[in-house]
């Protein structure tokens, strides 16, 4: 039996409701090939809305649109229901609800979604790329990332990676460990993208110890949070910082996550980054 296609019908690019429908599409088995899907952009007018109408009829397809102009939402609305095509209304309710709710009428504008749209896709892909590529794990990403962490044990690189990526930015975080080199993958990229992290050493010893603690971690464990061990390994991330003096290096001792990310993105974008 011949697959009914998807028709995607906006006012402006259409990204928005490709991207939702390709999200819902992942979690049905026959619904992954996005060869189902087709998109109607720049749909403005009635004229738009018959053309559409009418290969859409043809085929027996479903409709899935982000109109905002009401008079192009009822039209659709009454011809699908004449011409018995389903037709899925991603805006209309929301518009309608928020209308009452602010008690202002839309501005109608098309595509106006788009930016905020993107943004909302930018950070979710930016949060699953801080996961997959933490800790160094894999450095396959490193040519996509827009910023690199470098530094070692406890020195926030996750979770600076991850409020970096709920900005919308792509994070990587790379151990340094004394004795092991570093990933040779580091040396082609820009290397303003890399940051170097330190901390002053008893405060690492501190969140060391609370670290093994909340572990329940006995025994040989306690050399983790040793501060001669920590001593070794701020000297060594030191000589590393000092070899590559194109990496800016901050020290994030008794700083909040959000005052250090401020600084990164100072350090790696200067007066032109945008979060």
């Amino acid at each position: 039996m011949e697959r009914q296609p998807i028709y995607i019908v906006s006012g402006g690019s259409g990204e928005t409701a490709y991207r939702m429908v390709q999200a819902a599409l992942t979690q049905f088995t026959k619904g992954e090939s996005s060869s189902l899907v087709r998109r109607f952009q720049n749909v403005r007018s009635l004229e738009d809305l018959d053309r559409v109408l009418g290969m859409a009829g043809d085929k027996r397809a479903v409709i899935v649109h982000t109109t905002v102009s009401q008079e192009l939402r009822t039209y659709l609305a009454v011809r699908c229901a004449e011409l018995r095509i389903t037709q899925v209304d991603l805006f209309g309710n929301l518009l309608d609800t928020l209308t009452l709710y602010l008690r202002e009428r839309p501005e109608e504008k098309a595509g106006s979604f788009h930016a905020v749209g993107d943004k909302y896709f930018r950070r979710i892909e930016a949060i699953e790329f801080a996961l997959k590529f933490d800790d160094g794990i894999d450095m396959t990403g490193l040519a996509d990332a827009d910023i690199v962490l470098v530094g070692i044990s406890r020195t926030s690189k996750t979770p600076l990676s991850m409020y970096l990526a709920m900005e919308g930015f792509k994070v990587m975080n790379v151990p340094l460990v004394p004795g092991v080199p570093l990933p040779p993958e580091l040396a082609p990229i820009p290397q303003g993208r890399i940051v170097g992290l330190t901390i002053q050493a008893d405060r690492l010893q501190e969140i060391r110890a609370y670290r093994l603690k909340r572990l329940g971690a006995q025994g040989s464990a306690d050399s983790y949070s040793d501060l001669g061990r920590i001593m070794d390994e701020l000297a060594y991330a030191d000589e590393v910082f000092k070899t590559h003096r194109r990496w800016p290096v901050l020290d994030v001792t008794g700083r909040s996550i959000e005052e250090t990310a401020g600084l990164v993105l100072d350090r790696v974008f200067g007066k032109e980054r945008a979060v």
